[in-house]
């Protein structure tokens, strides 16, 4: 894997066991906030101004000019805010097939992708808009899950997966994946930044799913009410090989991230924890292990009272929360439990990220470095997405702020 061997790459240098020049700097959910907010108004504006110089209000959509202005909107990213090292998520857009009979259309100031098939995706014109209409569709969206999942269709589905066996795909699969247009946005930004971005998968544990499969309430229920099936369905959520990740393989993609949520202890009791999540995060990691990546395993919310469970997991990565909600999270604490040789993601607190002094950033960067990082066993994080607030010359000076020390 040419990412994860890569010389120049030092979060690599790190997951693969090796020292490295500087401590690598890579925020979790660097794709929220900030930089979500700064794609958006690009992606609107590009397509505006294509618009204005041909002076139409609808323009179909040629697969190659699709492709030249979502590779603009990351290469003027990390140009600009987000410089490599940091790691990205791997970049992945619509297929050449997808792409191909779709149309934008101006109604206002708003913009819409129109598919092919009708179907319309808003492209907001600035980042108040899209906030007011994100509150009320988030809203809605949550309320869903509080009361029910919203894929309780797929139960009977993802059950009878667990009892089916899986298979590697064949090298023809693999090779119309990479042949759909869907990475030539990636390739193009691992010719640009050759062995010094480290891009990564993403996935979530098989307890979160449960999420989407019975809602909040029916989740929480399920482990108490109806353990049989529960386990069922957490069996039939397990990873299973697929074109998809093979293509990332190839395209020398080292690292899959791993979140866990709802499973903390102030959520599940630790005894809930070591039935229902542990063993399928277990297999989840070994998974992927066992197909050559690195994982980071980032756990949501109180993780001290199961420090010596997750010390148990087969991570290469430990990332978790900052100390926000008085779970009393010490990244000292966590460090003297996983020991000296565990790789552990920082937790530096994102609304102070946003708010500090440069001189207060790196003070705080410093001391997590001092009790977490000094034997080249530590990546810098915030413990949760940048703020949305968060300026764009602040993301990049933490990007950058563990080369100023």
């Amino acid at each position: 894997m040419s990412t994860s061997e890569s010389p120049l790459d030092p979060l690599s240098q790190v997951l693969n066991g090796r020292s490295a020049p500087f401590v690598p700097v890579a925020p979790v959910y660097e794709g929220l906030g900030p930089l979500e907010f700064h794609w958006m108004k690009l992606r609107h504006d590009k397509w505006r101004h294509l618009m204005d110089d041909a002076g139409v209000e609808r323009v179909p959509v040629d697969y190659g000019t699709y492709l030249g202005l979502e590779l603009s909107i990351l290469t003027e990213t990390l140009d600009d805010c987000y410089p490599p090292p940091a790691w990205l998520a791997l970049p992945r857009r619509q297929s050449e097939d997808q792409a191909s009979g779709a149309t934008v259309i101006r109604r206002g100031a708003d913009l819409y992708w129109v598919s092919h098939e009708g179907e319309e995706s808003w492209l907001p014109p600035d980042r108040a808009t899209y906030a007011s209409r994100q509150v009320q569709e988030r809203a809605s969206h949550y309320y869903g899950l509080w009361q029910r999942g919203y894929h309780a269709d797929q139960l009977e589905e993802v059950i009878a997966r667990a009892d089916t066996p899986s298979s590697e795909p064949t090298p023809e699969e693999v090779d119309r994946e990479l042949a759909s247009g869907r990475y030539e946005v990636a390739r193009a930004l691992l010719d640009r930044h050759p062995g010094e971005l480290p891009l990564y998968e993403s996935c979530s544990s098989p307890y979160i799913e449960l999420l989407g499969l019975l809602g909040f309430q029916g989740m929480m229920t399920s482990l108490v009410e109806d353990p049989d099936r529960t386990h069922k369905l957490l069996a039939g959520g397990l990873p299973r090989p697929s074109a998809r990740l093979a293509a990332a393989e190839r395209l020398g993609v080292g690292i899959v991230f791993v979140e866990e949520c709802l499973s903390s202890a102030d959520l599940i009791s630790p005894a809930m924890y070591r039935e229902f999540v542990f063993p399928y995060t277990e297999q989840t990691l070994e998974f992927y292990e066992s197909r050559g990546f690195r994982t980071v395993f980032y756990f949501s919310g109180d993780l001290m009272q199961l420090l010596e469970d997750l010390k148990q997991l087969p991570w290469k990565a430990l990332s978790f929360e900052e100390d926000r909600k008085e779970y009393g999270i010490d990244l000292a604490e966590v460090r003297r439990v996983m020991g000296p040789d565990r790789v552990l993601y920082g937790n530096v607190d994102a609304p102070f990220i946003e708010k500090a002094s440069d001189e207060e950033l790196l003070r705080e960067v410093e001391r997590q470095i001092d009790v977490a990082g000094r034997r080249g066993r530590f990546a810098l994080s915030p413990g949760s997405p940048f703020t949305p607030d968060t300026r764009l010359d602040r993301v990049r000076f933490f990007c950058e702020s563990t080369r100023m020390l």
